[in-house]
């Protein structure tokens, strides 16, 4: 395993770390659009290889929604942008309305959907719209449906997912796995 400090990648908590002034850094608010005030040092990101190729990138995201700080993980496949799979194993939501991150259905509508239009920049371009998304549009790509009800959930995760896809979260580590590094 990977070392962090002191310790192996294994025992790392990343969530305990951003906590720690010591392992992670103040966010200036106006970068901070997932309002998650500190950011960590290290981050755990998981990569899947099959026979030494790489597959899957699993990245840990968290932001706030409504009235939690929801805490997950966006699943992008070796190209760094395509969408895998995209799911909160922590929150706080309300059941019904931004509770709704835990549906099936809803979390069915994220694979295949793309981060980044490469074509046009390396900012982050996935949001969720308010209803559903018209996939006769050309920019259906980039957008998934929001939850129904939950307005400031729905804004809570595009803000996550942007942040931790844009320039303060793991951008420029995705660049450089999408360019072979």
């Amino acid at each position: 395993p990977s070392v962090v400090g002191k310790q192996t990648a294994l025992a790392y908590d990343q969530r305990k770390a951003q906590k720690d002034p010591k392992l992670s850094d103040s966010i200036p608010s106006e970068e901070d659009i997932a309002s998650i005030k500190r950011r960590v040092d290290f981050a755990k990101v998981y990569l899947v290889r099959e026979n030494e190729e790489l597959k899957t990138i699993i990245l840990p995201v968290s932001g706030y929604g409504l009235w939690s700080t929801l805490h997950g993980f966006l699943a992008l496949e070796a190209d760094a942008n395509t969408v895998v799979g995209f799911g909160f194993y922590e929150h706080a939501e309300t059941p019904g309305l931004g509770g709704e991150v835990d549906n099936p259905n809803w979390k069915a509508l994220w694979p295949g959907k793309k981060v980044y239009d490469l074509d046009e920049s390396d900012e982050p371009k996935l949001a969720l719209l308010k209803g559903a998304v018209d996939r006769s549009k050309p920019d259906a790509e980039y957008k998934v449906d929001g939850l129904s009800g939950a307005t400031l959930t729905s804004r809570g995760v595009t803000n996550l997912v942007q942040y931790w896809t844009g320039e303060h979260g793991f951008q420029k580590y995705l660049n450089k796995l999408r360019q072979g590094a």
